[in-house]
């Protein structure tokens, strides 16, 4: 007998099971995930209305660093979050226990469950997941407290440091603070781990673990020791002389990433139980797919197939064609290899086909905001298709003929979006690929 999941709104499915389906099966074909709310905090704006006006007018906002000394680094730009309050959203006990990256996140949880009219109160904790991705951890604070316990003294170091530092740190302080106990899980899988996050939410869903789930990325990357890895690694653009211009994906004078700060969270519902409550609905998700290079540590594979397959998965398992695809929301790296390797990987999966969806990577706005990143690219994807606009890619001067993509440049563009493809890579050859679609009855 196939096991039946606790929630018992898929009993009707359960009779109509026989011959030994198992429940995987069936929960994935019947089962429809969709967008009901958006939190973000990002360096063009916190808060939703804020975030998609700054960028609309398609204004970078990539400056100086200016939360820590980086006189030194080669790099010295970035994209930092100037309009956050956390008191505004999180209690001052929290937030003395606790980093900056935790705090923007917990900010959009909040903003999230505000704006998809939820009252948790109301909701069956246990039906509630959480997956939230991190790559660094609570950096900020840990980065002092790990002087005072190589140059002070161990007995300086604050009592708080092994839960302020945690990847789960957001996830856990969450938790607590409202009752959640549903299925979750802490992803670290670098760049692309916001997106990750939001679809094995969408799978945990479809699955029948949970009913709700919050997902999405945070990151706080500008404290020395955390912005030293990234500046080793030789991917940070060292146009330092004019910030606006430093990061430009796609662009013949691209010459690598620009990193930035903030976090972005989705709240994913069953659709049944969105309709239920009258929640609004921004998109679906239908379509989730990973795969590995297994090339090198930190540099894509030059050919883009295991990316190509793995952008290919995704739109097929949305039971999507190529065709059906309007718009590509993309990594954007903003490295050589790395635009060309994503453009090898677009065109090889649409090119046969004869389809040229928009392509864009709007962060070149922000800056690359790490494990958020993957998050509020699909964040800006709902609100694309909600308002029928395409953000474009900015400083995308000379687009590199060599990569023949169908960019969005300069300012947005006002097109219906049936489904759209957004894209994350991360250090190891990490692909993921997601589809949302406008929402249909």
């Amino acid at each position: 007998m196939p096991l039946r999941p606790k929630n018992q709104r898929f009993a009707a499915i359960n009779d109509q099971i026989s011959g030994g389906l198992n429940w995987g099966t069936v929960l994935m074909k019947e089962v429809r995930v969709v967008v009901t709310g958006l939190g973000v905090v990002a360096p063009n704006g916190s808060g939703k209305d804020a975030f998609w006006a700054n960028s609309l007018a398609a204004r970078c906002f990539i400056k100086p660093i200016t939360r820590f000394d980086a006189s030194r680094y080669a790099s010295r730009v970035g994209g930092e979050v100037e309009d956050f309050n956390a008191s505004d959203f999180v209690h001052p006990k929290i937030i003395r226990q606790t980093d900056r990256s935790t705090h923007m996140a917990m900010a959009c949880c909040r903003m999230a469950m505000n704006d998809a009219e939820m009252q948790i109160a109301k909701e069956d904790p246990d039906e509630i997941g959480m997956y939230f991705a991190n790559t660094f951890g609570g950096m900020e604070f840990a980065e002092p407290e790990l002087y005072a316990q190589s140059f002070l003294s161990p007995d300086r170091v604050s009592a708080y440091q092994a839960i302020a530092w945690f990847y789960a740190a957001a996830q856990g302080q969450w938790s607590i603070g409202n009752g959640v106990r549903g299925f979750g899980k802490s992803i670290v899988a670098d760049r692309a781990g916001g997106l990750q996050a939001v679809g094995w939410a969408s799978l945990a869903i479809k699955r029948g673990h949970c009913t709700i789930a919050f997902a999405g990325g945070f990151e706080a990357p500008f404290v020395p020791y955390a912005f030293l890895i990234h500046q080793t690694s030789g991917l940070l653009s060292t146009r330092n002389e004019n910030p606006s211009h430093a990061y430009c994906p796609f662009d013949v004078r691209r010459s690598g990433v620009v990193l930035g700060e903030g976090s972005g969270i989705l709240v994913l519902e069953e659709l049944t139980h969105a309709l239920e409550r009258g929640a609004p609905v921004y998109a679906e998700v239908s379509g989730f797919a990973v795969s590995c290079d297994a090339y090198h540590v930190s540099a894509p594979a030059p050919d883009g197939e295991q990316l190509a397959r793995c952008m290919g998965d995704a739109i097929s398992s949305a039971g999507l064609g190529p065709e059906d695809i309007d718009h590509i929301s993309a990594d954007g790296l903003g490295t050589p290899l790395a635009d060309h390797t994503e453009s090898l990987a677009i065109n090889a999966v649409f090119d046969r086909f004869n389809c040229r969806p928009t392509v864009s990577a709007p962060k070149s706005m922000i800056g690359h905001t790490l494990a958020a990143a993957g998050a509020v690219d699909a964040i800006w994807t709902c609100l694309m298709i909600r308002e029928g606009a395409i953000l474009p890619t900015i400083n995308l001067d000379d687009p590199d003929p060599r990569l023949d993509l169908n960019h969005v440049r300069e300012k947005p563009v006002h097109k219906a979006i049936r489904a759209a493809l957004c894209c994350s890579r991360g250090h190891g050859g990490l692909n993921t690929s997601l589809v949302l679609r406008r929402y249909d009855s």
